[in-house]
């Protein structure tokens, strides 16, 4: 291992105290995870689907509705 790389690692560790890295300072997420779980496969399978259609789609799913394709 480099000489500069241990000392990289020294100065995080007396700087943070940690060599964990940091979080990221990323925009936000519009969807979370779980719903973004539910629309990627379905796009997947039908690429010419229109974001209308999806939001349609994710509406009747929390609402707890079945949805009918139309």
């Amino acid at each position: 291992m480099p000489v500069s790389t241990v000392q990289s690692f020294i100065k995080k560790w007396k700087i943070l105290g940690s060599l964990n890295t940091k979080p990221r300072s990323d925009r936000p997420r519009k969807i979370s995870a779980k719903t973004a779980r539910r629309i990627v496969p379905d796009a997947k399978k039908n690429p010419q689907v229109t974001s209308g259609e999806i939001w349609k789609k994710m509406v009747w799913l929390l609402q707890g509705a079945q949805y009918n394709g139309t």
